[in-house]
């Protein structure tokens, strides 16, 4: 019963009960109402070592009464029924519990039975879903234990656990099985496929369980990473890739190339059980470091606890202990690299790419050009496995490439998602004339004023020195603000370019360096500060926003001096349906001729230096670094002389 101070307490709401106390009253009241032939004193003693299980820090009596759903006599009288028996404290050492422990002659069933409750009503107790439960409802307790629910949940845990293999192992049934269905698809996403035997593309990753038998581990290592829906580009070029064909492949800036070679790649792999250290049959190349280690990453989340296949990147360090005969290369399956490396490694004899089955140019219209041409040769040279196949992917594969792709293809099937130079639809595209280099920053300032610089925002200039230039600038605006270009070192750019995904920088501004492939998530807005050379160029630097089907935003600033170099950026912002992104007297611009295109994409545009400062300030300060010069050199000048002097006194007196 209660003192007449805890009654006066219970009248007025407050609370007599402790934390502990509150949690065990609860967690009784709960048991009792499930099971009404388990309230022996033996099993509430049990119940009252269930410490600081419910943490209710605050909590009156009046509440506790208010949630339970019993009827409040009830409620009261349970409460007091449960108090008059008492409990014994247990003061011995090293007890860490507030009250007398069950005895030790309970029979390991009780135990069992009573622990199978106890985590049952915890788990109706977590509230907040703070704690962990344990799923299984079996105990061990060293050899020769057995299951402690009964036949019953036996038999009710081997039929759930045969239901989930049952709909793991079934095989659903293909979303596209017939060439009307792939036509309907392909007319839907705006997607060409030309070539002999074209396969019906997939309508679902899980399409590939009974056309390809994937990997179950590839299937949950894409839905746990919310790879649920495959892109048009996936659905086309993985049943192509796994039919060995060779490809040429063409999709806007994110629109998921990666996983769309990448896929096949390592499903064609774990498919054969080929020997360990049979060597490398699968190689990736692409132009940038950067692009490199995204790449790798994206592979390395795809092939998570698949231990029958190797993968890596040909770092420095990595290339170094090849180079150095510290390992071989013949342990790992793929290798992701830039040209260069690779070539390095190779001369050396330090790699054999003699049983390359997959290779995958990424970027390929980077890779053909003038400056990787010859080295993505030399690296086609080494590739003599008469049954290699070849792909190549890009966001912009000009005629040039095509052509020289199919002279080292063989009978490759061509995929367009899209118009072939177009941008993302997802894309604002919008052409700004600032009539000179002071109006670029003036109008960046304006833009920060009007609320349209919201970040994450990546500014693309034509080379280092301007990039330098306008990070000095634009420091002075209180920007959390970076630079990436060749000049620093990889760690920096690594350094750079996570900071920059973390939110840690405001404003990223770069060359061309990351113009290509590196995704970054969420880029809101994309400022080309210098109009890019070509179309090309133009479509992969604003392809680091709108990406994975979000809204993005590109403003590109131009001056009098690049009223031909806009001319092919005006064209693809055409095909990309941005037609209010420009003012109509382009419209008027004639066509540029072939000289007129070389020019512009092999000589730069002569801009003058990024600065708001005006001429008069630019003199002074100029006057004032000549008059500290010149200081400085009638001091040095002067230590000389005094030097000569002391030294011709010196001479004297000897």
């Amino acid at each position: 019963m209660c003192t007449p101070l805890q009654s006066r307490q219970l009248s007025r709401g407050t609370s007599i009960f402790n934390n502990n106390n509150i949690g065990w009253i609860y967690t009784t009241l709960l048991l009792q109402r499930r099971e009404q032939s388990e309230r022996d004193q033996t099993f509430i003693f049990n119940l009252i070592s269930i410490k600081r299980s419910i943490f209710f820090s605050s909590l009156s009596l009046c509440c506790l009464t208010k949630f339970v759903s019993f009827h409040p006599s009830k409620l009261e009288m349970d409460i007091f029924r449960i108090l008059s028996r008492g409990a014994s404290l247990n003061k011995k050492k090293g007890i860490t519990t507030d009250y007398a422990l069950p005895s030790e002659k309970q029979t390991q069933k009780q135990k069992h039975k009573q622990e199978s409750l106890l985590n049952e009503v915890e788990r109706e107790t977590d509230f907040f879903h703070t704690r962990k439960h344990n799923s299984n409802s079996t105990t061990t307790s060293g050899k020769g234990d057995k299951l402690t629910n009964g036949a019953n949940s036996n038999k009710e845990e081997q039929m759930e656990t045969n239901e989930t293999k049952a709909k793991e192992e079934e095989i659903p049934p293909p979303e596209l099985t017939t060439e009307e269905d792939a036509q309907t698809f392909r007319n839907l996403h705006k997607s060409k496929v030309t070539g002999d035997d074209i396969p019906i593309p997939i309508g679902s990753f899980q399409d590939m369980i009974g056309r390809f038998h994937i990997n179950k581990k590839v299937l949950s290592n894409l839905i746990d990473n919310e790879f649920v829906e495959p892109t048009p580009i996936q659905c086309e070029s993985i049943p192509i890739t796994l039919n060995n064909r060779d490809l040429i492949a063409c999709a806007p800036t994110g629109s998921g190339k990666t996983l769309a070679f990448l896929i096949p790649l390592v499903q064609q792999i774990l498919s054969k059980n080929v020997s360990k250290n049979h060597g490398i049959r699968g190689l990736i190349i692409s132009p940038t470091n950067e692009l490199a280690v995204q790449i790798f990453q994206e592979l390395e989340i795809i092939t998570r606890g698949c231990k029958q296949i190797n993968v890596a990147i040909l770092s420095k360090q990595l290339a170094s202990k090849l180079n150095n005969n510290i390992i071989k290369s013949s342990k790992y399956d793929i290798i992701v690299s830039t040209p260069l490396r690779l070539i390095d490694v190779v001369k050396q004899g330090n790699m054999d790419l003699s049983k390359i089955e997959q290779l995958i140019i990424d970027e390929a219209d980077k890779l053909f050009d003038h400056g990787f041409a010859e080295q993505t040769d030399e690296i086609l040279t080494h590739c003599t496995n008469p049954k290699i196949r070849k792909s190549i992917f890009s966001a912009t594969i000009p005629s040039s490439v095509e052509e020289m792709a199919h002279s080292i293809m063989k009978d490759p099937l061509r995929i367009i998602i899209g118009h072939k130079e177009a941008a993302s639809n997802t894309i604002d595209q919008k052409l700004v004339f600032t009539g000179n280099e002071q109006g670029k920053l003036l109008a960046i300032r304006q833009m920060i004023q009007q609320g349209e610089f919201k970040p994450p925002i990546i500014i693309f200039l034509q080379s280092i020195t301007r990039a330098k230039a306008l990070f000095h600038e634009l420091l002075y605006d209180r920007l959390n603000v970076d630079v990436i270009h060749a000049e620093r070192t990889p760690k920096q750019r690594e350094e750079v370019i996570k900071r920059f995904k973390n939110g840690d920088i405001w404003v990223l501004i770069t060359t061309d360096v990351l113009a290509r492939g590196v995704d970054f998530k969420g880029v809101n807005l994309v400022i080309n500060y210098d109009v890019p050379q070509s179309a090309q160029a133009y479509v992969h630097r604003i392809g680091r926003t709108g990406r994975g089907g979000k809204a993005g935003k590109a403003v590109t600033f131009f001056t009098k001096e690049d009223d031909k170099a806009i001319k092919p950026i005006l064209n693809v912002m055409k095909q990309s349906g941005c037609n209010d992104g420009y003012s109509q007297w382009m419209e008027d611009m004639g066509k540029l001729s072939k000289k007129e295109k070389k020019q512009i994409k092999t000589h730069e545009i002569q801009r003058k230096k990024i600065s708001t400062v005006p001429k008069v300030i630019k003199q002074k300060r100029k006057q004032r670094q000549d008059m500290i010069a010149a200081s400085k050199r009638r001091k040095q000048e002067s230590k000389q002389e005094s030097k000569q002097e002391s030294h011709s006194n010196d001479e004297r007196e000897e």
